[in-house]
């Protein structure tokens, strides 16, 4: 495979056992003028544990792993490492359950240089490539113009908000720190801050806690933040303090839920067995409800079916559908563990509700909670937020979701049909909607592993665009576990898709023109 400037990405393969070492021969290609360098691409492989899908993997430039340039979770018991300058670099791995377990010896690669062959001639042939292969090569003349970064440490979702208008968004966010920040989405350049400050010394780092939007009249949204068993509603335009109030548990996750005549905060705490029902108006806690079951994710909102309902899937396969004083207004199963929360689909044949399961993605009829089907997985199942969109105009909408593999795979959610499946190795939590390549059909994006971003043709999950921008190396002990996440806003006659940096330093804008974007909140 070739590609601009006749630099060429070599593929390389490492498998480890738990625990033992292996050396890894590499060559990066160097192009003809030797003014750059293709990083090189390794595949590493180790042995599975019993009852483990989740292992820590470490990457150091030496053998006591002091200068860590790698430090992620990852899913399964293999991982695509980008990028990787010449050089000799050591690697180790640990099962990740409740506990870190202990890290395997260390396994040895060695990046060397080689000289890129010439482009192939008219003439000559080139292998066609397969869909998975297709996904790991980014090879683009699309080109982006501009942009911000923003240094307000690790944001790993940022949330688009009407702060302060309601034809425009904002964005905002809480950083590993738990100090929320809200900026003008076009600059970059803070609005306001408001929380916890850096600690310093030996003291416990703060636990990041997360952001739910309140609607108001006006069509401006405030910033309710959830930190422990803190909850805060500022101002969206100022960051001013509206109201706070202490929780007799520490919030896992939340939402607001609304009818016509009042909206209340539906929050599930760490447990992930107990609601608490607040006045979005002040804070004051109406009700507190024992769960059946531990729920997975957060509870979604079913915006327009009614007064106010709100969707929660359980570890048991079953989901409910409650009101707003938390009572069950009907219930269903989904015949299989739940892996991520519920996603309401506004279908043509009728509204559905998806669940991601163990046993794959299962739709459920809206109105009765009934089971019509189940789109399998082989090996592997959905895992963070579900996404939908109406990629092609065709009026049925395309689910979106990712897997504990690294796949991203499109499914129709008119007949179940898997279109497409990309493997990438990513680690996003969520992704966006846009057309990069101006096709015409929405493209997915998503937050890459050691990269800014990538995006997906929504045609056939190749890719159609990925950030080039070496990733910066991350310094030691400052690595946070959580998964990043992804935001595209329209911006003049193009888009800006806006995320977390690699480094975990910054929020990085970058903006494309003449790309079609479709805001996701």
């Amino acid at each position: 495979m070739y590609c601009s400037s006749h630099l060429r990405v070599l593929l390389l393969t490492a498998a480890m056992l738990l625990p033992g070492p292996v050396l890894v021969l590499a060559q990066g290609v160097q192009s003809q003028n030797n003014s750059q360098t293709a990083g090189t691409e390794v595949h590493l492989h180790w042995g599975a544990r019993p009852g483990v899908s989740r292992y820590r993997l470490q990457l150091a430039s030496d053998n006591a792993f002091a200068d860590i340039v790698f430090d992620r979770v990852v899913a399964g018991n293999g991982y695509q490492v980008n990028d990787l300058n010449p050089g000799e670099y050591f690697w180790r791995i640990a099962p990740l359950t409740n506990t870190l377990g202990e890290f395997s010896a260390a396994g040895i690669i060695q990046v060397r240089l080689a000289t890129a062959p010439e482009r192939p001639g008219p003439s000559q042939k080139t292998t066609p490539s397969d869909n998975s292969s297709r996904t790991r090569v980014a090879v683009s003349p699309i080109v982006a113009r501009g942009g911000w970064r923003a240094a307000v440490g690790d944001v790993a979702h940022p949330v688009l908000g009407h702060l302060r208008s309601p034809e425009k968004f904002d964005l905002v966010g809480i950083n590993g720190d738990g100090v929320v920040f809200a900026l003008d989405s076009a600059s970059g350049i803070a609005l306001w801050s408001t929380g916890r400050k850096p600690q310093t010394g030996n003291s416990t780092r703060a636990v990041p806690g997360a952001l739910v939007l309140l609607r108001q009249r006006s069509g401006l949204d405030n910033v309710v933040v959830l930190s422990g068993a803190m909850v805060t509603a500022n101002e969206g335009a100022t960051g001013r303090e509206l109201w706070r109030a202490t929780l007799p548990a520490t919030t896992s996750s939340g939402t607001v839920v609304s009818n016509n005549r009042s909206s209340e905060i539906f929050l599930i705490d760490n447990s992930l067995q107990r609601a608490m029902i607040l006045d979005a108006n002040d804070g004051h806690l109406l009700t507190q409800i024992r769960l059946p079951h531990r729920v997975v994710g957060a509870p979604a909102p079913l915006v327009g079916r009614g007064n106010g309902q709100v969707a929660l899937a359980y570890d048991s396969g079953q989901v409910e559908i409650r009101d707003m004083a938390g009572a069950v207004v009907r219930s269903g199963d989904a015949g299989s563990p739940a892996t991520t929360a519920p996603l309401l689909i506004r279908a043509r044949r009728g509204d559905l509700i998806l669940v991601g399961t163990r046993g794959g993605l299962t739709a459920l009829t809206a109105d009765d909670l009934r089971t019509l089907g189940m789109v399998s997985i082989k090996d592997d199942a959905p895992r963070g937020t579900l996404a939908a969109a109406d990629l092609d105009g065709d009026g049925w909408p395309e689910v979106i979701m990712m897997t504990d593999q690294g796949r991203v795979v499109a499914v129709s959610a008119g007949d179940g049909k898997t279109l497409w499946q990309a493997n990438v190795s990513n680690e996003s939590e969520t992704v966006a909607f846009a057309d990069i390549n101006g096709d015409q059909v929405l493209d997915v994006v998503i937050a890459g592993g050691q990269t800014f971003a990538l995006a997906l043709s929504g045609r056939d999950g190749s890719v159609v665009w990925q950030d080039n921008e070496p990733a910066a190396l991350v310094a030691n002990h400052s690595v946070s576990l959580a998964r990043r996440s992804i935001v595209v806003i329209p911006s003049g006659s193009g888009a800006l898709l806006i995320a977390g940096d690699p480094s975990r330093t910054a929020l990085r804008a970058m903006e494309f023109p003449r790309v079609t974007a479709r805001p996701n909140r």
